[in-house]
């Protein structure tokens, strides 16, 4: 009897080890359920050389296509999340079946808290974009959104412990100081969250939080609006989570989800165009396909309170979509961290972004050319040599950008570049940013500016560049095409 039960386990370990391969030719794509890029099949050689890592590659490849491995990650999954509590490496298992995306962690302990002068070069960054977004006649407003984590915390694991200040607090308070207009969503969700402002199992707020946020939006704008107020709705169990996505990639839980009953002013889009259903594309563009929507633009068919819309948003923004498209004449929605200011010119200008990634704003400059200062702005009491410089004539602007010194006091955070030579002598104002592609993702201190072609500085000029009381000497530099 201990041999028949030594032979039968035996059997039952091999044959389940052996069912995804036996399961290999009738399985489907895991690329379609995980979402992801699949690891491309490695070769023994490669550039006529033996492939030292073609055994780490293998395995990758053969672990993407393994089949049932979707069906075994959500089983995984399920005993993680739902039996033990325990963090998956993407979601946390907080209390009453709520869940977290991992990096939201690192705001709630301030573990990822941005340098003084970071934080001031963002607001500085702001506070340009929103003095070239009003000179044109338009309004601008910036709208930080916080994490679930940041107003439902009381959900979060007990061995996480929130700080008292972060990376949103502390540019609020810069914003406060160089009087930068801006939506404190944070204060916004926290003060009705009773409602349910997000999802449970979604990294985002829900439909009822997206219409207080517009709201809000609008408000801060100073923009006639419709409020939608005393709107029906029916509040079903349909939305499919992108939290339960990354524990189950074959299917998880449904979440709860708001569906207003309003009509909206009938619109087409533009761009992308080719949608016969304009309310069909809008449904897939507030979905978590997230295809094709870097760049969306609406038209209106009716007459609508407001002109122009240029709205710089991420994944939170596609709730808003609906009710932004239902109060403008032409509304644009381009997800980036390199807006366009000019197509901002004489329209209103929301840029909302997710606290977790506040730092994007100092990633990259915007493009917008650099505002012309006095020369008495463009002063200092010492002289320094500038760590790097970079300046490049593309046709349509000439780029310059260059980095400080890590121990340099930046000051205010302002920068001003002084240009001198062809019997000319210009000082424009750049943004506090360093170029993270050009300078690596370690630099924390430099500057960026698009000089306008039209301008006709051409030629070699001798710069110099004005930051916290110093004065950087940069030496010659070229503005002609190369």
């Amino acid at each position: 009897m201990n041999k028949a039960f030594k032979i039968i386990y035996a059997a039952v370990f091999f044959s389940v080890c052996a069912l995804p391969l036996a399961m290999k030719p009738f399985s489907g794509s895991n690329a379609e359920v995980e979402k992801k890029k699949l690891a491309d099949r490695p070769s023994v050689v490669e550039d006529g050389k033996i492939n030292n890592d073609f055994s780490t590659q293998f395995e990758a490849w053969f672990n993407d296509r393994l089949p049932l491995r979707s069906e075994l990650l959500s089983a995984a999954g399920f005993v993680k999340g739902e039996i033990l509590s325990s963090p998956s490496s993407n979601v946390i298992s907080g209390s009453d079946g709520w869940l977290f995306f991992n990096d939201e962690k690192k705001d709630y302990m301030d573990t990822n808290a941005m340098t003084a002068s970071q934080t001031r070069a963002a607001a500085v960054t702001l506070s340009l974009i929103e003095e070239r977004v009003r000179s044109t006649g338009g309004r601008f407003t910036f709208v930080p959104m916080p994490n679930k984590a940041s107003v439902y915390g009381e959900y979060m694991p007990k061995c996480y412990t929130r700080a008292e200040e972060n990376n949103y607090t502390r540019l609020c308070r810069e914003l406060d100081d160089l009087g930068v207009n801006y939506v404190d969503m944070l204060e916004i969700m926290t003060d009705q969250k009773d409602l349910g402002l997000y999802h449970k199992r979604d990294t985002h707020w829900n439909y009822l939080g997206a219409l207080i946020g517009y709201n809000e939006i609008m408000n801060s704008l100073g923009a006639v609006h419709e409020n939608y107020d005393g709107v029906t709705f029916s509040y079903l169990k349909t939305w499919e989570s992108d939290l339960d996505k990354l524990l189950y990639p074959t299917g998880g839980f449904t979440d709860y989800q708001y569906y207003f009953d309003i009509a909206y002013n009938q619109f087409m889009f533009t761009y992308p165009s080719a949608a016969a259903d304009p309310a069909e594309q809008l449904a897939v563009f507030m979905s978590d396909k997230e295809e094709n929507d870097m760049n969306i633009t609406s038209r209106s068919s009716t007459q609508m309170p407001n002109e122009r819309l240029y709205m710089v948003r991420d994944s939170f923004g596609r709730a808003l979509l609906p009710f932004m498209i239902d109060n403008y004449k032409t509304a644009t929605f381009v997800r980036t961290n390199c807006p366009d200011i000019g197509k901002a010119q004489g329209a209103d200008m929301v840029y909302e972004i997710v606290e977790r990634n506040l730092k994007n704003v100092i990633s990259t400059a915007p493009f917008m050319f650099a505002p012309e200062r006095t020369e008495a702005e463009a002063s200092a009491s010492s002289e320094c040599e500038l760590c790097e410089s970079v300046c490049k004539n593309e046709g349509y602007a000439i780029k310059i950008c260059g980095t400080f010194p890590e121990d340099a006091c930046t000051g205010d955070g302002r920068v001003y570049v002084k240009l001198e030579g062809q019997g000319v002598s210009r000082v424009f104002e750049a943004f506090p940013i360093c170029e993270s592609e050009l300078f690596g993702d370690d630099c924390t201190k430099g500057f960026s500016m698009y000089i306008d072609p039209s301008l006709g500085l051409d030629g070699e000029f001798e710069m110099t560049v004005f930051n916290g009381d110093t004065a950087y000497k940069a030496g010659k530099i070229n503005t002609s095409k190369q």
